[in-house]
């Protein structure tokens, strides 16, 4: 592989140069994940506790997943992006101080090999593959978007904040929604708190002038320590999710959560990652992050006091001082967060950079709002599975006697597991069954929602959904028949 690009005397391009080939870096992947930092999780690792470093990738499926292709919106969470943002979020990880709050001799070990060079001249080897290979359709989506648009200015873009504004609130509430009406809220409550967790790890809920170039010239902003443990601006809905996450009994160490993050929630996770670590993106990141805050006031703003209500038992003056909180009109937050954007973030801007610094800000604030509809959408699927148990069961009895009845030939996995053998969680590309042959299992697909399965017990697993299980007998047998459209749709 060539690392140096050859050029004519005086060539100069700023583009990565073609000798980084997709099928080339590939194979860098499986080197990549190699690290046993990121090998598959044990039974005991379902919550990772007090260790930053250990991340479960599931790496054995990198020998069946292709990087060197895109996909379009329907298939962002597939298994290649699920793993691909997984290990995207770990090389993004390695640029900001992490430590667990007791450093023992093992955790210096996991420390060594997390920041040791191996591991980040790898992961920033890779990088641009994976970024390429899980944003691709949403650079996509928002050029055609602006194919024909003027170049936006102050106005235009306050525009747009309001429209996505309006967006963000009308998703935030069917996502209360879904929770609230589901036969487990408690359970979908703390599946969405994790993915709100998640970001707050991951970046501030709000924007602030500090993380706008400097007008000493000096490049100042510096997006990535705004993203780590650094000066942080705290608001009013902190302490609402702060509500919302004690409700849960969650614990702040970082990424304790890791295994149930959703595609989705990784990929706006990385996205700001990616732009807040680049220079040349800093307006991109400045646009992700007025939207990120309009959504934070949408959702943790609006409805994360009735969230921590459902999510279980909490301080009860917490909870009410989180109520008094959000009582005031959200319209009328949203509206002096506008106003208060356009005056300390889009005035400066246009001031001091112009239309490129404007034109940079509109093309993040659509690419984040994009991600934030893909994320929307794979939370209410989740969320709906979640809560539809019986109905998946009953579907896969009807799916499995119509197979046995007509003799249908089916694609099929068979797996023959130990006790206590631990599937990280993960999604399929493919709708299937989940059928006991012997043996009994448990069976997960929400934070502290499990299901005991044992002989001739079935599920319906729709793909892109995800899940996990452990062993809990000596053995178990179980199939996993591929359900096609046809045969869903006459059967299912």
């Amino acid at each position: 592989m060539t690392l140096i690009p050859k050029m004519k005397p005086g060539e100069y391009s700023a583009e990565l140069p073609a000798e980084f080939s997709a099928a080339e870096l590939a194979d860098y992947l499986s080197v990549y994940c190699a690290n046993p930092l990121f090998r598959s999780a044990r039974f005991e690792e379902l919550e990772i506790d007090d260790d930053p470093y250990r991340r479960p990738v599931r790496p054995e499926d990198l020998s069946f997943l292709r990087y060197d292709r895109p996909f379009g919106r329907a298939n962002s969470s597939q298994l290649s992006a699920l793993i691909g943002h997984r290990m995207l979020l770990n090389i993004h990880d390695t640029a900001k101080p992490m430590f667990a709050e007791k450093m023992t001799p093992e955790r210096w070990e996991e420390y060594r090999l997390f920041y040791g060079a191996r591991n980040r001249v790898l992961g920033e080897l890779v990088r641009p593959l994976l970024e390429e290979h899980v944003f691709g359709f949403v650079h996509d989506a928002v050029a055609e978007q602006t194919a024909d648009a003027p170049v936006p200015d102050v106005a235009g873009l306050r525009s747009l904040l309001t429209a996505i504004a309006e967006q963000r609130g009308r998703a935030a509430a069917e996502v209360l929604g879904l929770v609230a009406e589901a036969g487990a809220a408690a359970e979908a409550a703390k599946m969405t708190a994790v993915q709100l967790l998640a970001g707050t790890i991951n970046a501030p809920l709000r924007v602030s002038p500090l993380m706008i170039p400097a007008a000493d010239g000096t490049g100042g902003g510096d997006g990535l320590a705004a993203l780590t443990n650094g000066r942080r601006e705290t608001h009013p809905i902190d302490d609402v999710l702060n509500t919302v996450m004690e409700a849960c009994g969650f614990g702040v160490r970082p990424h304790r959560y890791y295994q149930y993050y959703l595609p989705s929630t990784l990929a706006a996770m990385n996205y700001l990652n990616a732009t807040a670590r680049d220079h040349g993106r800093v307006f991109e990141f400045l646009g992700a992050m007025c939207v990120r805050t309009l959504d934070s006031l949408a959702l943790i703003g609006g409805h994360g006091a009735r969230l921590a209500e459902l999510a279980g038992p909490a301080d009860t003056a917490s909870t009410e001082a989180a109520l008094t909180r959000s009582a005031p009109s959200t319209e009328a937050e949203t509206a002096a967060a506008l106003e208060e954007i356009t005056r300390t973030v889009l005035e400066p801007l246009a001031h001091r950079f112009g239309p490129q610094a404007l034109a940079a800000f509109d093309r993040g604030a659509r690419e984040y709002a994009v991600l934030l509809d893909v994320h929307h959408d794979d939370m209410a699927i989740q969320l709906r599975w979640i809560d539809s148990s019986p109905a998946y069961r009953a579907k896969a009895e009807r799916l499995q006697a119509a197979i046995d009845e007509h003799h249908i030939p089916v694609a099929l996995d068979t797996f023959v597991e130990s006790s206590a053998e631990c599937s990280t969680t993960h999604v399929h590309d493919d709708d299937r069954l989940l059928v006991i042959e012997s043996g009994a299992m448990e069976f997960w697909n929400c934070f502290s929602g499990t299901h005991k399965f044992g002989p001739g017990d079935k599920l319906f697993i729709p793909k892109h959904r995800l899940h996990g299980s452990v062993v809990l007998s000596g053995e178990c047998v179980y199939h996993q028949p591929v359900i096609n459209a046809d045969l869903d749709r006459r059967y299912g």
